[in-house]
């Protein structure tokens, strides 16, 4: 029982470790992507002085599009992150709880079978006894009924040979 929790809490710690460089590799992307885009704004900003109206449209497209949805991606990305491991701790708390059932099961059943044992070790062990304590009975009676036959014999013995 021990090794099967030892081998869900190592599939669950590969699990989680799999997870988590996803995670890693997802918002080093996302971090990518806004450097790009923060770059892309910067070569922007350079060419304001010729292009000011287009740099403005720009900057505002970057402030009230560009940035909120990246803002927004990464706060899905990492709902997303938070949810999955809740699920993931979850299933693991599942799977160590019904691993606990079966583990009680077997000593409840492993109690029961020894119990039942020791009751039929003590039962045969009664009756041995009370067989035991019959057979003594039984000798007890017959060393007194042939100690009885042997006065009675001793007894005739000594009468036939007074009377001799």
């Amino acid at each position: 029982a021990r090794e099967e929790i030892a081998r869900v809490d190592s599939a669950l710690q590969a699990n989680l470790a799999s997870e988590q460089e996803a995670r890693r590799h997802s918002e080093a992307r996302v971090l990518e992507i806004f450097e790009k885009k923060t770059n892309s704004l910067k070569e922007e900003l350079g060419q304001a002085g010729r292009l000011r109206a287009d740099g403005e449209a720009g900057l505002r497209r970057y402030l009230e599009v560009d940035i909120p949805k990246l803002y927004e991606s990464l706060r899905e990305e990492v709902e997303g992150r938070e949810a999955m491991e809740q699920s993931m701790l979850r299933r693991a708390m599942e799977e160590i709880t019904q691993v606990q059932g079966a583990i009680l099961a077997e000593k409840r059943a492993r109690e029961e079978s020894e119990e039942a044992m020791l009751r039929m070790m003590e039962d045969v062990v009664a009756k041995v006894q009370a067989e035991i304590a019959g057979e003594r009975r039984e000798r007890e009676r017959t060393e007194e009924m042939l100690v009885g036959l042997l006065h009675e014999t001793c007894s005739k013995l000594h009468l036939a040979s007074q009377s001799l």
